[in-house]
């Protein structure tokens, strides 16, 4: 699957690149909203992880591009803040597909990649890729 991680914590960018890298993705991570939008201009995406705030503003113009250029695809909104905290992403982006709440466990990675490709290709078996 192609990924879209848009991270502004360079930590967590590297952390959950690495995760999706060893499940056999291909990864391409940003660290803000700009340079997201640049790369989605040019290349389409399977699935888009990304962060609400970002250093510079967010997500919302990312989430609102991705959802109308690559309809198909999954959006997974990663917040460490307590925005949305009864789930009301759906209402504030009907577009995102699962919030997945920071700090990030190890196994989150596989399940993202498990639940996107069972909604695009309607894989039943998980991946049996390694966990980072």
């Amino acid at each position: 699957m192609k990924c879209l991680v848009v991270e502004d914590d360079l930590v967590m960018r590297e952390f959950v690149t690495a995760c999706l890298v060893d499940l056999g993705h291909c990864v391409t991570a940003f660290g803000s909203a700009a340079e997201a939008l640049r790369i989605l201009k040019t290349q389409k995406f399977d699935l888009l992880i990304v962060d609400y705030k970002l250093s510079d503003g967010t997500s919302v113009p990312i989430i609102d591009y991705f959802g109308a250029t690559c309809p198909n695809s999954r959006v997974i909104f990663l917040t460490g803040s307590g925005i949305f905290p009864n789930g009301e992403t759906s209402i504030f982006a009907p577009v995102v597909d699962w919030t997945l709440r920071k700090p990030v466990e190890p196994r989150d990675p596989q399940a993202i990649v498990d639940y996107a490709e069972v909604e695009m290709h309607g894989q039943t078996e998980p991946s049996l890729a390694v966990i980072c």
